[in-house]
């Protein structure tokens, strides 16, 4: 079994699930490096959801990234009263993802749909479905300040207004490929006394990644002298990995822990069985 796994993203707090899965798969060295920084924008948000008249027409929330999670708990539900904050966690929560609707609920949310959706397109028709014909309330969606218009688009042809709300942005990281290499080393130097042990890199989007990318396209020796291997996730990561030149063993089958980690296990069965035959 390998024991060390590097996942290319922020480490989600406080309980990051790639981490504590990884560790019940003995992986003793689980490394995080950020590539991106994210800013809290919760001004706005904050401003609708204070205004008691605001709050009691909205009845549907959408939620679809972390990083608006972690925006809510750290910068805008500390600050409601709890009236505000009772009205809020009863609200219809749609979300994308396991993780995301694990969040929210750990946040205090105990009414989250369509976490099991898996993208942006299949979760505004549970929208339209669930919702169907009791359409008489506000629909407010929480975003990034990137972000692409599937669900508001898709709803708004049906006759569903959605009221967009940055509550995030994000920048990349300038020292990104430096960090990279540097742990690469610290891994290589332990690996002088263990050269049974492999190297998994978890890539989970081009964004801030594209000069790590370059890097492993560039120095293919580097992926034999420590027996790197790349995963990740998503068609759109595993699409642009190719038309740069990496080959990844394992594109994760869905966007989960549980996913990844299984393909990677399964991998590596694989490749035992095909040396001992």
């Amino acid at each position: 079994m390998s024991n060390n796994i590097i996942f290319l993203k922020n480490r989600t707090t406080p309980l990051d699930k790639y981490e504590v899965e990884s560790k019940d798969n003995q992986y003793s060295d689980v490394q995080f490096l950020p590539l991106i920084a994210h800013t809290h924008h919760p001004m706005e948000a904050l401003l609708l959801l204070k205004n008691n008249d605001y709050l009691s027409s909205l009845r549907y929330l959408i939620v679809t990234s972390q990083r608006t999670v972690e925006c809510l708990r750290e910068s805008i539900i500390p600050t409601l009263t709890n009236e505000q904050k009772e009205k809020l966690f009863g609200l219809s929560v749609y979300t994308v993802g396991p993780a995301t609707g694990d969040f929210l609920r750990r946040v205090g949310f105990h009414n989250v749909k369509g976490d099991d959706m898996g993208n942006g397109d299949k979760l505004s028709d549970f929208i339209i479905e669930d919702i169907g014909d009791d359409y008489n309330g506000e629909i407010l969606s929480l975003v990034g300040a990137i972000r692409r218009d599937i669900i508001k688009n898709k709803l708004k042809q049906v006759g569903l207004s959605v009221k967009e709300v940055v509550t995030y942005e994000t920048s990349v990281l300038n020292d990104n490929l430096d960090r990279f290499q540097n742990t690469l080393i610290d891994i290589a130097d332990k690996e002088e006394c263990d050269s049974k042990s492999c190297c998994w890199v978890v890539i989970f989007s081009p964004q801030g990644a594209k000069d790590i990318i370059k890097f492993l396209k560039q120095n293919p020796s580097i992926k034999n002298k420590l027996d790197l291997k790349i995963s990740c996730i998503g068609p759109t990561t595993n699409n642009y990995l190719l038309d740069n030149g990496i080959n990844p063993e394992v594109v994760s089958p869905e966007p989960t822990p549980d996913s990844l980690l299984g393909a990677i296990d399964g991998f590596q069965k694989s490749m035992t069985t095909a040396v001992q035959h």
